[in-house]
């Protein structure tokens, strides 16, 4: 039977796009002389199939494919939706995980599609503002460089130290002679956090097409390419920012656009995150004061009879009211918190959270004068002001000072927006709708005083983003295929769509092209234990781990926790330490080239690791010999939203271990798992450091979601 034969089409799709994506198939195997795979065949013809549905009864065709891995799942996209796209004059639009498949599918996959077919097709990569140089950031920059000073004090410049002063001078030699064209990833020195916040900027601070840069502007240089793409590749955070800002913003418009979700299992974490707001008194504080110098600067440069001069004059005494009200705010939480047990609260990055139950409030308190959203609303008119002047220019503030003050004065407004929904949120009991509610505490040495030294965050996160997904892509977009290699439990979609508020939908199952029995196995060694005994596991680890020492194998061990990590390191021989190379110790870029040199000359190298390198590291051959996982991946049970959520679950009489932990835990594990076979050539051993697995009944359940490898126990 044909290649083009095999491929299994609904009628509905055109007879000449089907045509279009058999060739298309056809001859990207020919030139690369390479065999079809059954099942990247079967993606191909998913991903059409869910696509000639389009305009069908008014709904958005979306539909879920899980890709084992080996399918070649990219390619099986591209092919199926990009004649699609093509005949139907929509933007097709890749969202992946991170900038790192992002830029492998611009410099690697979509080439080498075009370049094997001859595929006539216009495509562009998409990323944020903070991945590009902002031309009058790098002015800032160069004042600072120069110890020059604006007429008006800019707060927010960033304090550079020699060697940064020499990148940014550098960057700027390269910019003006034209020899860098001011991607930030594309510069070859490492990059610090200070020397990328000084020179780049976001949305709160850009003055968009009113600031003087615009027409040289790297970021709107680029989105100028963005609109004549057939093929746009972005990130699942740029995606979700453009849905926060209403959709088609940033991006195509949502109606125009056929959707594929790459690495899909981590959209709802980073919906939720974008989707999630807070409030931090100091920062808030601060910001106040910024605008406050601002409104005083522009206040001695306005005759009496200037139109903005009332909202200049009346914004102060409400911005003094609202930081007391702020502070009051502060003081009566900790108050409150006070009375709290010790075990009530979380460690975090130096501070102290706790979470509020679903009936807790922590209200605003009530002051006279007006609200933070009327505040806000004047602010708006004063920096819409300063942003035309900046652009057609005015008597009483030259351009550049007006860029600059209205610089300033919208990262502080965009520092206090979020105020009315977290007081809101906050204010009253969240059992209906769920929202996760949390306070963090810690020192701020910046804002710090004798009466109140303490920085407070108060932060709102939906439990999960279904409802806001819900409103904000699945009945606007044109179509959507959402896709990974771990996306379903017990062989269906509901615990994801559920997640994404996803209510219609397809959906597929591929099996990978690897044969797990033979290649691979499943090892539980006898000395496994429980890893709750927080005082016994680490030694079970380490003497684990301490006789592979001598095994030649390329080893990556894979920690849930931090905590884990470090006290495994506090045990470990001076035989295995010299071996053991830790994630965060160097870029991963250097972590990972070193562990190739030390496997090239045949040591043993183990890599260690948190969740975080269970996805999408990719460690082919005999750079990952076993893969080490020392407990179950469960999410800790003190991170905000999860604990929501399972409260959330026992109030309504439902349960959060079998409707949450176990789907999730199922996903990481799979994710992890398939990090030993990358190829057909691949062998090796996933070995589990948790007796769970075998003597529990869930632990059973979630070993039967993994590939068939060969038990050994």
């Amino acid at each position: 039977m044909s290649i083009l034969s095999e491929l299994d089409f609904v009628s509905a799709l055109n007879d000449d796009t089907k045509l279009s994506i058999q060739i298309l198939y056809r001859d990207f195997l020919s030139a690369r002389q390479l065999k079809p795979r059954l099942g990247q065949k079967q993606m191909i013809a998913g991903v059409a199939n869910i696509l000639s549905r389009i305009g069908d009864e008014g709904k958005a065709p979306c539909g879920f494919i899980e890709a084992g891995t080996g399918t070649g799942k990219t390619l099986a996209y591209l092919i199926g939706a990009l004649p699609v796209a093509l005949e139907r004059e929509m933007p097709l639009v890749i969202s992946t995980a991170t900038v790192s498949l992002q830029t492998q599918l611009i410099e690697k996959d979509i080439p080498d599609l075009i370049d094997a077919t001859g595929l006539s097709v216009n495509w562009a990569l998409a990323k944020g503002r903070r991945r590009y140089l902002c031309p009058v950031r790098l002015e800032s920059a160069l004042d600072a460089v120069n110890e020059e000073s604006g007429l008006y004090p800019d707060e927010l410049a960033l304090v550079l130290d020699s060697d940064e002063r020499m990148l940014v001078d550098g960057l700027s030699r390269a910019w003006i002679e034209g020899s860098w064209a001011g991607d930030m990833d594309q510069v070859p020195d490492q990059l610090t956090d200070t020397v990328r916040a000084a020179l780049t900027t976001d949305h709160r601070r850009c003055q968009g097409r009113q600031c003087r840069s615009f027409q040289i502007c790297p970021y709107f240089t680029a989105r100028e390419s963005w609109l004549d793409a057939d093929l746009l590749v972005v990130n699942h955070d740029l995606l979700m920012s453009d849905l926060k800002l209403g959709g088609g913003v940033i991006l195509p418009p949502l109606e125009k656009t056929i959707l594929i979700i790459d690495e899909a299992h981590q959209l709802s974490r980073v919906a939720a995150n974008q989707f999630t707001d807070h409030v931090r008194i100091a920062q808030s504080l601060g910001a106040i004061k910024t605008i406050e110098r601002v409104l005083t600067t522009v206040r001695s440069v306005l005759p009496e009879s200037h139109r903005i001069r009332n909202e200049v004059e009346r914004v102060p005494g409400s911005l003094d009211l609202l930081a007391r009200q702020l502070a009051d705010w502060g003081r009566q939480t900790l108050e409150q918190m006070q009375g709290y047990p010790e075990s009530e609260f979380a460690f975090q990055n130096g501070g102290s959270r706790y979470r509020l139950r679903l009936n807790d409030q922590m209200s605003l308190p009530e002051r006279e004068g007006e609200a933070a959203v009327q505040i806000i609303n004047r602010l708006q008119k004063i920096l819409d002001w300063l942003k035309g002047i900046s652009v057609q220019g005015g008597d009483e503030i030259s351009e550049t000072d007006a860029e600059g003050l209205a610089e300033q004065l919208g990262l502080a407004m965009g520092r206090l927006e979020s105020i009315p929904l977290v007081a809101d949120r906050m204010s009253r009991p969240c059992i209906e709708q769920g929202d996760a509610r949390w306070v963090r505490v810690g020192q701020d040495v910046r804002y710090a005083t004798q009466d109140d030294p303490t920085d407070l965050e108060f932060w709102v996160s939906p439990m999960s983003p279904a409802a806001a997904l819900k409103e904000a892509i699945w009945g606007r977009i044109g179509a959507c295929v959402l896709t990974s290699a771990t996306l379903a439990h017990q062989q269906t979609f509901d615990v994801q769509a559920s997640s994404l508020g996803l209510m219609d939908f397809s959906s597929l199952i591929v099996d990978g092209a690897f044969d797990y029995a033979r290649q691979g196995r499943l090892v539980i060694p006898q000395q496994s234990g429980d890893p709750r005994d927080e005082l016994a596991h680490p030694q079970k680890v380490n003497d684990y781990l301490e006789s592979r020492v001598d095994s030649g194998l390329g080893i990556l061990v894979l920690f849930t926790s931090w905590r884990l990590l470090m006290r495994v390191q506090e045990l470990m021989s001076e035989q295995l330490r010299e071996v053991v190379l830790v994630q965060g110790q160097l870029t991963l870029s250097s972590l990972l080239d070193t562990h190739e040199t030390q496997r090239r000359d045949g040591y043993t190298s183990i890599l260690f690791g948190l969740q975080s390198m269970a996805e999408g590291l990719d460690l082919p051959g005999d750079l990952a010999n076993e893969v080490v996982i020392t407990r179950l991946p469960f999410q800790p049970p003190d991170d905000p939203r999860e604990a929501t959520q399972a409260e959330y679950l026992k109030i309504h009489g439902r349960d959060p271990f079998r409707e949450m932990s176990i789907p999730a835990a199922t996903i990481r594990l799979r994710q992890a798992v398939g990090r030993l076979i990358r190829s057909e050539t691949d062998t090796g051993q996933v070995t589990v450091l948790d007796r769970r697995l075998v003597d529990t009944s869930w632990g059973r359940s979630l070993m039967s979601q993994l590939p068939s490898f060969r038990l050994e126990m």
